[in-house]
């Protein structure tokens, strides 16, 4: 009865995604990819139009029954290549060229070497797209690798967000974010007396910045949260699935981290339009939170076009300083061959795995940034980054200039 009723899920789907898939075909052709990433094969920025988009949990190597496919990290990540292609892709489960973004996260630098191979050549012949590597430690014992991305969807709703379950089988979830402007929210922390009571409180926090917003939580497109200790997620997990019931839980994204603070949350958001021509970011400020002239609160996106940055180490092993200016000095020359700059970034996510590149990130980020429009932005400090002798790693998102 199971395997009926999967594989009457899995033709009610196709012919759904088929339906959109000229859409979806018309939008692709409306992608730029820019240069090639060196370590990991990606491109170096990948541009798309107004287009909607999938957002996906760090999907894990499972088949429809739950179980672990998948001997070694080369294995796992194959198996999970192949559910995103079945996501993004009218179920093709060999084709992943409608992504756009793929995160990819590793338990130690020895896994990140080991699928440096198969991200290379997965897409030789195809649209590359921008992607990321960080480690952390994963919640799902047996596990060597997991991943999450953004993609071309087909579906061409403008105003609401639509959560869909092409691939929702156990721990693997998708939804769409339709065009239309978005927001991006920083990561938001309150303290608690534990891992459960920081997480609720950090909710009702986000909560209030949504309804500063005007936006509600069926908006919410992911959720990414950097916590510790891992071992505990299923906490976190329980108090996310209390904050959005009765409606379905949004993809998420799990990262460890080494803070004092049990968790940090932010959100990708789907908003509601405006009147007349807003200017294509806004830089919020909610009540009850503060401005910072190296990361803005909140922004909200309304340029319908977005660039997605490839994670960026340094070409060189440094110090601190050295690593972030060689950084810095890499995604100014990306986005100016995308055709965008340092004051149109939306979203940055930092992952540093020591105190001084931490130290020096702080320091040197007001020499490239505007202190009126600094992007939205998380920072994670953690185990590492994945490349050796590097401990710093960015990925951006940014909207055109014009």
């Amino acid at each position: 009865m199971r395997v009926a009723f999967q594989f009457a899920v899995v033709i009610l789907c196709a012919q759904a995604v088929m339906a959109l898939a000229d859409e979806g075909s018309a939008a692709q052709k409306r992608t730029k990819h820019i240069g090639k990433e060196p370590i990991f094969g990606g491109a170096q920025a990948v541009a798309v139009d107004d287009v909607a988009l999938f957002h996906t949990s760090q999907f894990l190597p499972l088949d429809f029954d739950g179980k672990l496919v998948g001997k070694n990290a080369t294995e796992q990540a194959q198996m999970i290549l192949t559910n995103l292609g079945m996501v993004t892709n009218q179920l093709d489960s060999r084709d992943v060229s409608r992504l756009v973004k793929l995160n990819v996260y590793v338990p130690n630098e020895a896994v990140a070497n080991e699928l440096r191979p198969i991200l290379m050549t997965q897409f030789q012949n195809r649209q590359r797209p921008a992607i990321s590597l960080v480690q952390t430690q994963i919640h799902r014992p047996g596990v060597q690798v997991t991943m999450d991305a953004v993609a071309i969807a087909y579906r061409p709703e403008q105003h609401s967000l639509k959560s869909i379950f092409i691939n929702n089988w156990h721990e693997n979830k998708t939804s769409i974010l339709p065009r239309g402007p978005r927001v991006y929210v920083s990561g938001q922390a309150e303290k608690g007396m534990d891992l459960a009571n920081a997480t609720a409180k950090t909710l009702q926090s986000l909560k209030q910045t949504l309804q500063h917003l005007c936006s509600e939580r069926t908006d919410v497109a992911q959720v990414k949260c950097f916590l510790t200790p891992m071992t505990e997620v299923a906490k976190v997990e329980t108090e996310i699935g209390n904050f959005f019931s009765p409606h379905p839980v949004p993809p998420c994204v799990f990262v460890e981290w080494q803070s004092t603070l049990p968790i940090e949350i932010e959100l990708v958001v789907a908003a509601r339009p405006q009147a007349g021509k807003p200017e294509p970011l806004e830089f919020i400020t909610p009540p009850g939170t503060t401005a910072s002239p190296v990361f803005c609160r909140v922004v909200r996106v309304n340029d319908p076009r977005t660039i997605f940055v490839s994670g960026l180490f340094a070409r060189e092993a440094g110090d601190g300083a050295a690593q972030v200016s060689d950084v810095f000095a890499q995604l100014q020359d990306i986005l100016k061959a995308s055709g965008s700059d340092l004051k149109h970034l939306a979203k940055a996510t930092y992952y540093v795995s020591d105190n001084d590149t931490s130290a020096k990130l702080n320091e040197l980020r007001p020499k490239f940034y505007d202190p009126a429009r600094p992007p939205a932005a998380s920072k994670a400090l953690v185990s590492g980054v994945g490349v050796l002798n590097m401990s710093l790693t960015l990925d951006m998102i940014a909207v055109p200039v014009k």
